[in-house]
């Protein structure tokens, strides 16, 4: 008995030795690059966001909605307003609408860089309006803050970025590699105008080395045991499949119900993929952002992320506590849309669900269907995926020195800040140049924006001049 109760403590010992070995050697990845001075921006860049906000550029699933005269009023605002990027490139219009910029570098021999953001916003909710503190598409500045849809996505980037790009050029400097800077015209609705621009590049046989678009944020609040501001940078997105499910059961009169009907298992169909989500998922985006997060936090959560393969369950259900955490962790479901019924003294003889996924890479919609399948569990239960989506296997490598790049330049631009890869949840249009690079990374300058695609979308106005800076900087230091 005392050799075993020995070889027990032998081994707890170990264990805990083993553990705290691998918290000790859990060293941090943050660079200390020295800040470089910071760019100082003038309020008139802060005038012509909000100028640039008016222009109702909003994009709608029915084409045939789009005011052309908004965008291309937008071109016309953007020329005047830059007008030394605009006789320095060569502009070229794609599909009409979207705007691809070509400023030659001292040499053709490296890969070009490519950097993007998109001209098109949201619709405004008719039944929100009221609740704005000022007029969506009026480029309010109040209390500091520039108001109007587009603010966060994706003008403020768009201006942003086309601000460093002036202001370089103002300055006589010429990029070492080609430079172009790609303004899709329907990144909210599928990215038309992207997928354009990208087959361009495949016809030319142009090969971007990295591609730089919207995505990750500064935050201070959303990382959980971070106590320190984040720069959370994108280096892969999430999928995106929608599934419509549709059940047919004769229906009847309201007084003789049967004991099945096309309402009662659709809604056991929804509930079931509900109760039962995607399983969690340890990938190498979710590694990564830990091996970068982890070293930075508390000693107790430092050794959670050190010993993750230990850890791994408290891990997961730490994440899958708030949605955010939970999107990281796994694809998504979402019941968007439901329909069924005419009359209340009438069963209905159909019954349809429209569910959306937001995948993890690699996830392809045929492995959504056949989960669902087996999930549901019922034949009568038809599925039919809809044509619109996207399935993003791209995940660039953070050991290449773009990536250090990327974090040198945030590091240099706020070295207040930890920097992290990070899976983008959304969409974006950087995914149609998935085929010609893998460094692809979705950043935008800003902390804890507020209100995009709600009421009350807003931008801080000094955040959005700092975020100049960071473009200029981004551009004026690039060399691969």
């Amino acid at each position: 008995m005392k050799k075993v109760l020995l070889f027990l403590g032998i081994a707890v010992l170990l264990f805990i030795a083993f553990i705290l070995f691998n918290t000790f050697t859990f060293k941090s990845k943050q660079l200390s690059a020295p800040e470089k001075p910071s760019f100082a921006a003038s309020d008139s860049s802060v005038s012509r966001l909000q100028q640039a906000i008016t222009y109702q550029t909003v994009s709608f699933e029915d084409s045939s909605k789009l005011d052309s005269s908004a965008f291309l009023g937008f071109h016309t605002f953007l020329m005047k307003s830059f007008p030394t990027i605009f006789k320095t490139v060569t502009v070229e219009k794609v599909l009409k609408y979207s705007l691809l910029l070509h400023w030659k570098g001292k040499s053709s021999a490296g890969s070009p860089l490519v950097m993007m953001a998109h001209q098109d916003v949201v619709p405004i909710e008719e039944v929100t309006i009221k609740k704005w503190d000022a007029a969506p598409f009026a480029g309010t500045l109040k209390n500091g803050f520039v108001y109007g849809r587009g603010t966060i996505d994706d003008k403020g980037s768009l201006m942003a970025l086309l601000e460093g790009v002036e202001a370089l050029m103002r300055e006589g400097f010429v990029p070492e590699n080609d430079i172009y800077i790609a303004m899709g015209h329907d990144e909210e609705v599928g990215g038309k105008g992207a997928r354009a621009i990208a087959d361009l590049f495949k016809a030319r046989n142009i090969k971007p080395g990295v591609v730089v678009d919207e995505g990750g944020i500064i935050t201070k609040t959303k990382i959980p045991g971070l106590t320190r501001p984040a720069a959370i940078v994108g280096i892969a997105e999430k999928g995106y499949v929608t599934l419509d499910l549709q059940i047919n059961i004769p229906g009847g009169h309201s007084s003789m119900p049967e004991k099945e009907t096309a309402i009662d298992e659709l809604a056991k169909a929804v509930v079931k993929l509900k109760d039962n989500p995607f399983p969690e998922e340890m990938g190498y985006v979710l590694n990564s952002f830990l091996d970068y997060v982890g070293p930075e936090m508390s000693f107790v959560n430092k050794m959670a992320m050190a010993n993750r393969s230990i850890f791994k369950p408290l891990i997961f259900n730490a994440y899958k506590n708030s949605a955010a955490g939970n999107a990281m962790i796994r694809t998504t479901t979402a019941t968007t849309i439901l329909k069924a019924g005419i009359k209340d003294n009438v069963i209905p003889g159909q019954a349809n669900a429209t569910v959306n996924f937001r995948t993890q890479p690699g996830t392809t919609r045929e492995d959504v269907i056949a989960y669902v399948k087996k999930v549901i569990g019922n034949d009568k239960v038809e599925i039919t995926a809809r044509p619109v989506g996207s399935n993003p296997k791209q995940v660039a490598d953070v050991n290449h020195p773009s990536f250090t790049h990327m974090q040198n330049t945030i590091n240099g631009w706020d070295s207040k800040l930890i920097v992290t890869p990070y899976l983008v949840l959304g969409a974006t249009d950087s995914k149609s140049f998935s085929e010609l690079t893998q460094q692809i990374f979705r950043f935008i300058p800003f902390t804890d924006p507020e209100g995009f695609h709600g009421v009350n979308e807003r931008i801080n106005a000094e955040d959005y001049k700092k975020g100049i800076g960071f473009y200029y900087q981004y551009l004026k230091y690039y060399k691969f």
